[in-house]
């Protein structure tokens, strides 16, 4: 664990970065909310809720152009370098990352009430929104674990991001008994996020076979499914670039599995 917003020989400058990082952590507490409530108003029909996460879109907007000023401010007051200034430009970029995931759980927000316009009942039931709170419950773990990691500018707590993400593959795929044969194949031969995304379009795809009345409802599950895919894909963001603070190493493009080992090793 590296601590970044202590020792300097200007207190005033220790306090704009822990700012900075409070900025920065309570957007994503925020954004961390949005997904819940939009992901709850879909389950629940509750189309009160899912206009609410719409509504506060704009406040996380706000958020981030908050951020923006904070670290501006920063750059040009105290020009910082070495791992301060990996710190602010991390902070810059998940931001970035936490400002689309707030998207994204406005995206899921419009599909609840899209569906809730199109019938007075539940999406098909609790069938086709199994695997979306399969997907849920790992992304918003993924997500607090992120932010958890850059907090403490923790790499193990980032690299533990990494490897807990394909749980997103496993539960997508595994936990539905109308899977077909070749999705259980694919999980086992590989747990990448957009494998289970796979799975899940394809398991979602049965209901339209069975009722050709269900294509509209089916096709907004999947936009759900892909929204709560990136939402994950943004969580694994962040671990970058905790990692980056910490070891001044962009990994942004590196195999994952072989940046664990790695690390882990060098730490061993």
């Amino acid at each position: 664990m590296t601590e970044v917003t202590k020792g300097h020989t200007v207190r005033k400058y220790d306090k704009e970065l822990s700012n900075a990082r409070k900025l920065v952590l309570e957007m994503g507490a925020q954004v961390l909310e949005q997904v819940r409530k939009s992901v709850s108003a879909l389950g629940e029909g509750d189309i009160g809720l899912a206009r609410e996460v719409v509504d506060n879109e704009r406040k996380i907007d706000a958020c981030e152009l908050d951020i923006d000023e904070a670290i501006f401010d920063l750059i040009a007051k105290r020009q910082p370098a070495a791992i301060d200034l990996r710190f602010i430009l991390a902070l810059s970029k998940v931001a970035g990352d936490l400002e689309r995931a707030g998207d994204k759980a406005a995206q899921i927000a419009w599909c609840a009430i899209r569906l809730m316009g199109r019938t007075s009942r539940r999406p098909a039931s609790k069938k086709i929104l199994h695997h979306i709170h399969s997907l849920d419950q790992v992304t918003r773990r993924l997500l607090e674990r992120s932010l958890d990691a850059l907090a403490k500018v923790d790499v193990d707590l980032a690299l533990d991001v990494f490897e807990d993400g394909s749980q997103l593959g496993d539960l997508a795929g595994h936990q539905s008994g109308s899977a077909t044969a070749d999705s259980h194949e694919m999980l086992e031969d590989g747990s990448e996020l957009d494998d289970g995304f796979d799975a899940a379009i394809r398991h979602a795809m049965t209901f339209v076979f069975e009722d050709t009345q269900l294509v509209g409802q089916v096709l907004d599950v999947v936009f759900v499914l892909r929204a709560l895919a990136n939402i994950g894909d943004h969580a694994g963001n962040i671990a970058e670039q905790v990692i980056f603070i910490a070891k001044g190493k962009d990994v942004r493009y590196q195999n994952k599995e072989v940046l664990i080992d790695a690390l882990r090793e060098r730490k061993a």
